[in-house]
C-alpha cells in the first residue's frame, strides 16, 4: 500500500492545544506501522499521543519513575499496527458498498445492520492488503486485539464510546488461518461503521462523513489454561462528574476495576469503583450485604481454542482462581446467612474447590489491592496529570495490571468528553410532597428541565413477567423516535443498557437518545438495583449529550417512588402493555450540592 508524506514539524506536548492539532506523521516508528496513505483515526492517535507523552515525562525526568510512581512499576503501551482510512474507503469503493449503506445515513435497525454485516463478511479486502495482513500476524506473533478507530472517533467533543466494534483473535493456526481471523475481525469493525447506535450517534450530533480505520494491537494479558486474558483491568476518569457523597470531589476522578477483560468495566455490569484520593470509600457503603450485591461475579475471559469471548461466573469455575497467587487480594466470600465478608485467610477453601454450600459465594471486592498494589493507583494518578497537562482537557483511560510482575499497559486513551457542569440548580423552597413523582439522593449532577410534556414509564411488574425483554427495550426505541425533539422523561427498572436483562432493560443507545431525563428505579423485592457506574461508556453518553440521570430506590427510606401515582394517573399505551406514556406537565430539578433530586407533577401543585 502506499503510504503519506510524513513531513510535518512536531508539536510540543506542553500546548495546551496539542492534542486537537497533534498530528503522529512525524514519528518514523508510527510510519512503519502504518499501512495505507490516510487517516489513522481517533483512537490510534490518542494511543500514540499518550505514549509520546509518557516518553517525554520519563525523558525530562531523567529517571525511571516520576513523583509517587513506584519503580518497581512498568509501563506498557501494546505494540500496534494501524490500518489507515484510505483502506477502508478502497474497501467501500472496490465492493460498491456505498450504494448499500447510503440510505441509512439518518437510521438503522437491527434488521439493516444483520443485512450489512453478512454484505461486508462477504466482501473482498483490497488485494494490496493481503501481503500486509500475512506480514502482521507473523510479526505479532501472539493474541490480537483489533480495534476500532475512525475519523470521528475520541476527538474532544464527541468520543463514539461503544458505538464500534472491538474483536479479539487467538491468532493461531497456520498463516492462511490467522489471515483469515484478522480479516474477518477488520470487516466485522468497518461493518460496525454503519450499526444502529452509531448511525443515531451521528444523526444526533449531525455528523453525517465518517471513516474508518483500524487498530491491531497486541492482546494484553496473559494464558492461562485455555484462556487468554489480562487479571485485572480498569477504566479512569480523571473528572468524577456523579459524585456518590460530599466526601469527594469533582478534581479526584474515579476508577473502576474487574478482574479479567475490560468489558464487564465500561460496560454496565458490577465492578469496584474508587475515588483515587479516599480508597477504602465505597458508593454502596460497608453494608455487607449491599458489598457483594454490587460487586463482580460474572467475568469476561478470551476462550483461545475457540477464539469467542465467554462470560461465566466465578463461582461455577473456581478452578480459574488456581492461575493467581494473589487471588485472596482482590476476592472474598460471603455469607449471606451471617450476612459477612469473611476472612482473606478463608478464601483459601474456594481456592482448594471445597464446595461452600448454598449461602456462601467468592465476589470480587478488590478489598486488600490499595495495600499490597499501590502502584495501580499511583500510576493512574500519573496518568491522570501528565495527560489532563498535555491534553488541556480531562482524559478517560483504560488499562490492564498483573500483580505478580506489577505491569500497567494503558491500552486506550481519549479525551473525557463531557458537557461543562450546569450550574447550581436549588430546589422550589416548596414542594408538596403528593406532587412528588420520584425523588433520589445518590450521584447527582446538577440540572433543571421545566414544564416536560411526556414522561414514559416501563412497569416493573410486568418487565418481570415478560418473556421477551428485548421486546421491551424494542418498544422504549419505537417511543423514543415518536418522542423526538421533547427532552421527554425516561422511568425504568434496575440498570438500562445493562447486556443482561434480567437486571434492567437491555436499551441501545438509539432507544433512549432522545430523553432529557433517566430515572433508574431500583426495586428491592425484583432485585433490579441501579449500579453507581460512573466510568462507563453508557454514561459517558449520558454526559455528553445533557442528560440527566437519578437513580431511586425504594429500599431507602429518604428516597420516593410514588408508586400510587403511576397506578391512578391517567396513561396511555403503544404496543407494549409494560410501556406506558404519561402526559401532563412535569418538571426535574437535581442539586448536586445538597444531593436531592426530584420529579414533580406540576398540575397537582397548580391543581390542573
Amino acid at each position: 500500500m502506499s503510504r503519506k508524506d510524513r513531513s510535518r514539524k512536531v508539536i510540543r506536548m506542553s500546548s495546551p492545544y496539542s492534542f486537537s492539532k497533534f498530528d503522529p506523521s512525524h514519528i518514523k516508528e508510527y510510519e512503519k506501522a502504518t499501512i495505507g496513505s490516510g487517516d489513522i483515526g481517533g483512537k490510534a492517535r490518542g494511543l500514540i499521543f499518550a505514549r509520546e507523552v509518557i516518553r517525554e515525562k520519563i525523558e525530562d525526568s531523567g529517571v525511571a519513575n516520576i513523583g509517587n510512581l513506584s519503580k518497581t512499576t512498568s509501563i506498557i503501551i501494546p505494540e500496534s499496527r494501524f490500518i489507515s482510512t484510505e483502506v477502508f474507503a478502497q474497501f467501500m469503493e472496490d465492493n460498491h458498498l456505498h450504494t448499500l449503506v447510503a440510505p441509512l445515513s439518518g437510521e438503522c435497525s437491527e434488521a439493516d445492520y444483520e443485512h450489512i454485516k453478512k454484505a461486508f463478511i462477504k466482501a473482498r479486502i483490497p488485494p494490496g492488503l493481503m501481503q500486509d495482513l500475512e506480514k502482521l500476524v507473523v510479526e505479532l506473533d501472539f493474541p490480537l486485539a483489533v480495534r476500532s478507530s475512525s475519523r470521528l472517533e475520541d476527538s474532544v467533543r464527541y468520543s463514539f464510546a461503544g458505538k464500534y466494534l472491538t474483536s479479539f483473535i487467538p491468532n493461531r493456526g497456520s498463516i492462511q488461518e490467522r489471515v483469515k481471523q484478522l480479516e474477518t475481525a477488520i470487516k466485522q469493525i468497518y461493518a460496525s461503521t454503519y450499526g444502529p447506535s452509531a448511525v443515531e450517534y451521528r444523526r444526533k450530533h449531525r455528523l453525517f462523513e465518517e471513516e474508518m480505520a483500524v487498530i491491531v494491537q497486541r492482546f494484553i494479558g496473559k494464558e492461562r489454561g485455555s484462556y487468554f486474558y489480562p487479571e485485572i483491568s480498569g477504566v479512569g476518569f480523571s473528572k468524577n462528574y456523579r459524585r456518590w457523597t460530599e466526601r469527594i470531589k469533582k478534581e479526584d476522578g474515579i476508577i473502576r476495576l474487574v478482574f479479567g477483560i475490560g468489558t464487564r468495566c465500561t460496560g454496565r455490569g458490577y465492578a469496584r469503583t474508587f475515588s483515587p484520593t479516599n480508597l477504602k470509600l465505597r458508593p454502596e457503603g460497608n453494608n455487607p450485604w449491599e458489598i457483594a450485591r454490587y460487586s463482580q461475579e460474572t467475568v469476561d475471559l478470551f476462550n483461545l481454542k475457540t477464539g469467542e469471548l465467554e462470560s461465566f461466573n466465578i463461582n461455577l469455575k473456581p478452578e480459574i482462581a488456581v492461575h493467581h497467587p494473589n487471588f485472596r487480594r482482590f476476592a472474598q466470600l460471603y455469607d449471606a446467612g451471617e450476612n459477612a465478608l469473611l476472612s482473606v485467610f478463608d478464601i483459601s477453601r474456594f481456592l482448594e474447590g471445597e464446595y461452600l454450600g448454598s449461602r456462601i459465594k467468592c465476589i470480587f471486592t478488590f478489598q486488600d489491592l490499595d495495600s499490597f498494589f499501590p502502584e495501580i493507583f499511583e500510576t493512574v494518578d500519573f496518568m491522570f496529570k501528565a495527560l489532563e497537562d498535555a491534553m488541556g482537557t480531562s482524559v478517560d483511560i483504560e488499562f490492564t495490571f498483573e500483580t505478580l510482575d506489577r505491569s500497567f499497559a494503558l491500552v486506550q486513551c481519549r479525551p473525557l468528553s463531557s458537557q461543562e457542569e450546569y450550574r447550581r440548580v436549588v430546589l422550589p423552597k416548596f414542594i408538596p410532597e403528593e406532587s412528588i413523582i420520584l425523588k433520589g439522593d445518590r450521584m447527582l449532577t446538577n440540572g433543571a428541565i421545566e414544564h416536560v410534556r411526556h414522561l414514559v414509564f416501563v412497569d416493573h411488574e410486568r418487565y418481570r413477567d415478560e418473556v421477551d425483554k428485548y421486546a421491551v427495550a424494542r418498544e422504549v426505541g419505537v417511543v423514543n423516535k415518536q418522542l423526538e425533539g421533547t427532552r421527554y422523561i425516561l422511568v425504568g427498572p434496575g440498570r438500562w443498557g445493562s447486556n443482561d436483562p434480567l437486571s434492567g432493560v437491555p436499551v441501545q443507545y438509539s432507544e433512549i437518545s432522545n430523553c432529557g431525563v433517566l430515572v433508574e428505579v431500583g426495586i428491592g423485592q425484583e432485585d433490579f438495583v441501579p449500579e453507581l457506574s460512573y466510568g462507563t461508556h453508557f454514561f459517558a453518553d449520558l454526559d455528553l449529550h445533557g442528560i440527566l440521570y437519578l437513580p431511586v430506590f425504594d429500599t431507602i427510606k429518604t428516597n420516593t417512588f410514588n408508586v400510587k401515582w403511576f397506578q391512578n394517573v391517567p396513561c396511555r399505551y403503544g404496543n407494549h402493555p409494560a410501556v406506558r406514556v404519561y402526559d401532563g406537565n412535569f418538571s426535574v430539578f437535581l442539586d448536586g450540592e445538597s444531593m436531592v433530586g426530584v420529579v414533580i407533577d406540576n398540575e397537582i401543585i397548580t391543581g390542573k
